[in-house]
């Protein structure tokens, strides 16, 4: 019993020791040019790594925006397709092009994406360090603001609580002020290409849910003609057209369950990624593509019906002829 007893002791501490190393996030620092402070940058950002952050910091001679998502991707902080990791955060510099941005990831939207606090942080606590040439100061600083901006999350019209450095007015300061409007043309570039994506998918979503409606009409017609197909035709032929018809309907069928799962997937996911949205426009096209290619077979079984009653009408018109002679 006391084994257990130890045993169960032993396990609780292993556990207890583990979680704060689970909850550790990742720290990655890009600096050739060993411009920063290691141990001073990881000080500050162990306050977000212990809440799960990956974080990023880039001093790079050469880039800009296009330098900076490529280094995201590499780092596996960025899908090519531009979704963010929704626990980064990533701090980075060109120093040649005078270039300084702040990206973020889904869970930060509370603290860096109300009142653009990121944008806020960027010129007030990271650019003074690097307009007087201390980037460990300027990096640091905006890590801390990070920290406390998560901490201490801001209201909408409101402001973060940070005491920064006043900005160095010079060549770099002003620069790096300037260096916002790429930030602002990424960010725009981003939106656009949301929005292409959202609407995207709306207009395949509606495209295909109305030649979906337009055939369930059909159908619905079809299948009120249907029930005189016994006292109209022979049942050779009852039952051809009662087998097109049917394989017409299972077609259709499975083409209204793909259409409700493609709605599904999409509302299952809180924030969809521009490629979940155009595959999502993809497969509504398919479906669309689909329904049509089952209108041509529904097309067939009416034309089959017509032609039946066609002959029928003929018959009639013999034996009415052949009554008179």
């Amino acid at each position: 019993m006391r084994q257990l007893i130890r045993l169960a002791a032993a396990v609780a501490l292993l556990v207890l020791l583990a979680v704060p190393a689970l909850a550790q996030g990742q720290l990655i620092i890009r600096d050739p040019g060993g411009r920063l402070d290691r141990d001073a940058v990881e000080r500050a950002a162990r306050p977000l790594l212990s809440r799960g952050a990956a974080v990023a910091v880039y001093i790079v001679e050469t880039g800009g925006s296009d330098d900076f998502t490529e280094r995201l991707v590499d780092d596996g902080l960025m899908r090519s397709d531009g979704a963010f990791r929704t626990n980064a955060i990533a701090i980075y510099v060109a120093l040649n092009q005078r270039y300084s941005e702040i990206s973020y990831g889904d869970d930060w939207n509370k603290a860096l994406g109300v009142n653009d606090n990121a944008e806020y942080i960027r010129t007030t606590a990271l650019n003074p360090g690097l307009s007087a040439g201390d980037f460990t100061r300027g990096v640091t600083t905006a890590l801390g603001a990070i920290e406390e901006a998560i901490r201490n999350p801001p209201q909408p019209g409101g402001g973060i609580n940070i005491d920064p450095t006043p900005i160095v007015v010079g060549l770099g300061g002003l620069a790096a002020l300037g260096a916002g409007g790429y930030a602002f043309a990424r960010q725009r570039r981003a939106a656009k290409a949301r929005a292409t994506a959202q609407q995207r998918v709306k207009d395949a979503r509606e495209g295909a849910g109305a030649v979906i409606t337009a055939l369930g009409q059909r159908f619905s017609a079809a299948a009120e003609k249907a029930k005189f197909d016994r006292v109209s035709y022979p049942p050779a032929e009852v039952e051809r057209l009662s087998q097109l018809q049917r394989a017409a309907s299972d077609r259709f069928a499975a083409a209204q369950l793909r259409f409700k799962e493609i709605a599904e997937q999409l509302e299952r996911r809180e924030k969809p990624t521009n490629e979940q949205l155009l595959q999502a426009a993809a497969g509504y096209d398919k479906v669309a593509v689909e329904a049509k290619a089952i209108g041509e077979d529904l097309a067939a079984v009416e034309r089959l019906r017509a032609e039946l009653d066609q002959q029928a009408r003929q018959a009639r018109e013999e034996v009415e002829r052949a009554k008179k002679a």
